[in-house]
């Protein structure tokens, strides 16, 4: 229950400001697609974690496979994360204009 309310705190939150993350199937991890207006999910993460203080992982720490998405984990309270998730809305990277790579 707690992982699913987790679950729901995260990727339904980040859905809700325009981030299509599929929810998590099963384990503790979600994966996310980056943003179109990126091409390299080391650079999505460091921007990700200075405009919004918040810290993923480059889905490319895992091997070529992983690129274009990042690793999220669902190990915070529901609380916590709907912060993670207020804090990205408005740091304004998911509508970040092509262009500005």
């Amino acid at each position: 229950e707690e992982y699913a309310a987790r679950n729901r705190a995260l990727c339904g939150g980040l859905r809700s400001i325009g981030w299509n993350v599929p929810d998590s199937k099963g384990t503790m991890f979600v994966w996310a697609p980056i943003p179109a207006s990126y091409t390299s999910s080391e650079k999505f993460t460091l921007d990700l974690m200075e405009k919004s203080g918040v810290i993923v992982v480059p889905g490319s720490s895992f091997g070529s496979l992983g690129e274009g998405y990042v690793r999220m984990a669902l190990v915070l309270p529901p609380e916590k994360l709907k912060e993670a998730v207020e804090s990205i809305r408005m740091s304004g990277i998911l509508h970040r204009q092509e262009g500005t790579k």
